[in-house]
C-alpha cells in the first residue's frame, strides 16, 4: 500500500482532511485492526461510500459541487454540528478548512495541513484525533 501523506482525494467535502484521521492513518500505515480501539478507513472519498452529509445533501449526491462552500447554505445543519464537535475537542476547523479551500485552493490548504500535523519525530502525519504518528507511534502534539 502506497504510503500517501496528503491529497485532494483525501479532503472530503465538509473541510475534513482524511489524512489525519486516526482511522485512515491506522489502515495506511498498517497498525493491525484491532476492534474497539484502531479502526480503519480508507477515506471519506477513496472509499466510495456516502458520507452522512452527502448522504443527505443532493447538490454533494448528484455532483453539483465538490466542497461545501459551493453552497450558499453553509455551513448547513449536519455541517455545523459536526464542526462544532471538532472544533471543541480537536480544535479542528471544519468550516475555516472550507473558506481556505475556496479563497487559497486545495493544494494550499494540503500544504499547510501537512506543516500543522508534521511528526517532529519522523517527519509523518500526526493524527487530529490522538496527537499520534502511526508510522512511528510517536506521541508527537501537533503544532497550533
Amino acid at each position: 500500500m502506497e504510503n500517501v501523506k496528503f491529497s485532494a482525494e483525501l479532503v472530503a467535502p465538509c473541510g475534513m482532511n482524511c489524512a489525519v484521521c486516526k482511522a485512515y492513518l491506522a489502515y495506511s500505515r498498517g497498525v493491525p485492526k484491532k476492534r474497539g480501539s484502531v479502526s480503519h478507513c480508507s477515506g471519506c472519498i477513496p472509499r466510495g461510500k456516502n458520507c452522512f452529509i452527502k448522504r443527505s445533501c443532493k447538490k454533494l449526491t448528484n455532483g453539483e459541487v465538490r466542497f461545501c462552500y459551493e453552497c450558499k447554505d453553509l455551513p448547513c445543519e449536519r455541517v455545523d454540528r459536526v464542526a462544532r464537535r471538532y472544533l471543541a475537542r480537536y480544535g479542528f476547523d471544519f468550516v475555516g478548512n472550507l473558506r481556505e479551500i475556496e479563497e487559497r485552493g486545495v493544494e494550499a490548504f494540503l500544504r499547510d495541513q501537512e506543516a500543522k500535523f508534521k511528526c517532529p519525530t519522523c517527519g509523518d502525519v500526526v493524527s487530529v484525533h490522538d496527537g499520534k504518528c502511526y508510522t512511528c507511534l510517536a506521541g508527537g502534539q501537533k503544532e497550533s
